[in-house]
């Protein structure tokens, strides 16, 4: 596996650029990560598609310098595991409510 970019930029105390795909196309999704941004982001919450279709997006990001990251549709670990064994480098979960 690659290194992941955001780790380093964190390190460094530096800001990550993150782009974000909402539609289910990998060719998309590696031109959005071809753009120069540090990570790219499936969006599975709003997008309309599938983990199933998620993975050839992940994959394709891979092929950049940007780290895949995801937004799951739900914070069930079963579908986090998925997600991270797919190619996925880090998750953001949604409707994380704290006070």
């Amino acid at each position: 596996m690659r290194q992941n970019p955001l780790r380093t930029l964190f390190a460094q105390k530096k800001l990550a650029l993150n782009g974000w795909a909402s539609i289910g196309n990998s060719f998309l999704a590696e031109v959005v990560a071809d753009c120069g941004y540090d990570a790219v982001t499936v969006d599975l919450q709003h997008g309309l598609f599938s983990i199933e279709s998620a993975v050839p997006m992940l994959q394709a990001i891979s092929t950049t310098n940007a780290a895949p990251l995801v937004r799951c549709s739900e914070n069930g670990l079963g579908e986090i595991n998925k997600l991270l064994d797919a190619g996925a480098y880090g998750v953001i979960c949604p409707l994380i409510n704290s006070k």
